[in-house]
């Protein structure tokens, strides 16, 4: 979400995974919403319906290299990472991919807590992935989290919204604009 990039991905992402009704998608997909894919096979199923590459974010945490090739092939950019190895692997495989850096968020009272699963700890290793993208040449234009499902813990979003303006901040600073 650095810079000219906060508005595009400010935007909705309808997570497919949650329900893959056609209807559904094909309503959204007329509204303007964008798509979280997770599956080659999500990012057929909304391409296929006319929504653009760039209202698409492959967010599969353990991208195959067959569906990195696959997301390039159909010129899907926007990709989620939270370590080095999916980072390094990205950006061998597509160098134009659009990097969007997922950072653990806890709250212990959700139903279902992510922060073991899913995102690079905030203030540990996230910064430096931020500098291993550099390095690499690799272009980053977001931070995501997820709370997890059934967030009763308004503080676990505002402790999520501070940890990623500060790396936006660091994102910045690296020349990530």
């Amino acid at each position: 979400m650095f810079c000219s990039n906060l508005r595009r991905c400010l935007a909705p992402f309808y997570a497919v995974k949650c329900n893959t009704d056609l209807v559904l998608i094909r309503i959204l997909a007329s509204l303007g919403v964008g798509f979280d894919c997770a599956s080659r096979e999500e990012i057929d199923i909304v391409m296929d319906m006319g929504v653009t590459p760039d209202r698409i974010i492959y967010a599969n945490p353990c991208k195959t290299r067959s569906f990195i090739m696959h997301a390039k092939e159909r010129n899907v950019t926007m990709m989620t990472f939270d370590n080095a190895e999916e980072l390094e692997k990205v950006a061998g495989l597509h160098p134009d991919a659009e990097m969007i850096l997922r950072i653990a968020v806890s709250d212990p009272t959700a139903t279902c807590p992510l922060n073991l699963k899913f995102g690079a700890n905030p203030v540990k290793e996230a910064p430096q992935l931020l500098v291993q993208a550099k390095q690499l040449g690799v272009e980053v234009v977001g931070i995501s989290f997820h709370v997890g499902s059934g967030c009763n813990d308004p503080t676990a979003y505002r402790e999520a919204v501070a940890h990623a303006r500060n790396l936006m901040d660091i994102g910045e600073g690296l020349g990530f604009c």
